[in-house]
């Protein structure tokens, strides 16, 4: 009992180092002006959506962004209203990280950490900061094939079984349970991992994933939620729209899910491609959707008081 769950937890936490690494490398690699041409590139909703699609699969990371947008809100850099673009194209640029998880790479993983860890240290350019990204994703690739070998013996287990079958059965649940892994790790893309992982074994469905997935969504609102309760009311606006769009996409496609991942199985080859890939129409459409209505939503937000 106690070694699967020890190698569970390791797995999780490999994951999100690997995310970290990654994110952190390509942050340095862009240099001290990241804010600067941020701010140059949100003067419209366009321009904003577009740079939030960019910057995010340069940070792998909505959440960061996003904190990133309060912060230079509650500063008075940037007004709310040109954040919102950002935040929509930051949902499509997240799914990036699920994408690259979907490849079956795990069999070199360990070469990618070791040439990626070796570059780091002997290079002394900027250039290692890319080298530094490349480890990162051989610890994702690795930390998934940890949770994989890892789960198989808890799955075994009766109370884990009803669990399991509770979340086939009932989608809600996925909801719940997607929305509390994605706010618990600070990341939609590492519960998308989680869910890839179940998925590929045979544990949840793809209906299943892709209700996970919309409760993931939600929750990787949360750390920027909780950043604005201590900021300005104008940034407050921003956090309240991260959290409304995907609660609005929820609300869209949660009548869909059987039809829709119907449609997904014809677009990929393996089951971690088309849950992958169900993240991504999912943030894509639910994004697009609500670019057109931008400004009837600024209407809305500036009544808050």
């Amino acid at each position: 009992m106690f070694k699967p769950l020890f190698f569970t937890v390791t797995g999780i936490i490999l994951l999100l180092a690997g995310m970290n690494f990654l994110r952190e490398g390509l942050k340095k690699f862009a240099g001290s002006y990241f804010q600067e041409i941020l701010h140059k590139l949100t003067v419209t909703s366009g321009k904003g959506f577009i740079s939030g699609i960019v910057v995010t699969a340069f940070l792998q990371s909505s959440t960061a962004l996003t904190v990133m947008a309060v912060s230079l809100v509650d500063a008075e850099l940037i007004c709310f209203e040109n954040t919102l673009g950002l935040i929509l194209g930051s949902n499509i640029g997240s799914t990036l990280t699920s994408q690259l998880m979907a490849f079956p790479l795990d069999k070199i993983s360990i070469w990618l950490i070791v040439i990626g860890s070796a570059g780091f240290v002997l290079i002394k350019v900027r250039t290692r900061f890319l080298l530094l990204s490349l480890a990162g994703i051989g610890v994702m690739f690795f930390s998934l094939s940890l949770l994989e070998a890892a789960m198989i013996p808890i799955t075994g287990m009766s109370w884990v079984q009803n669990s399991l079958h509770s979340l086939h059965s009932n989608h809600f649940y996925c909801i719940l349970a997607g929305t509390f892994f994605s706010a618990l790790l600070h990341s939609s893309s590492a519960a998308t991992g989680i869910a890839m992982v179940l998925t590929e074994e045979g544990w949840l469905s793809l209906p299943a994933s892709f209700a996970f997935i919309l409760g993931a969504n939600i929750g990787t609102c949360f750390t920027a939620l909780i950043v604005s309760f201590f900021a300005s009311r104008s940034a407050q606006k921003v956090a309240i729209f991260h959290v409304l769009i995907n609660v609005f996409g929820v609300i869209v496609f949660y009548p869909f899910l059987s039809p829709f991942t119907k449609i997904i199985t014809l677009l990929g080859d393996n089951l971690s491609r088309q849950v992958a890939n169900t993240h991504t129409f999912f943030n894509l459409a639910s994004s697009l959707l609500v670019l057109p209505l931008l400004p009837l939503v600024i209407r809305l937000l500036n009544r808050l008081r």
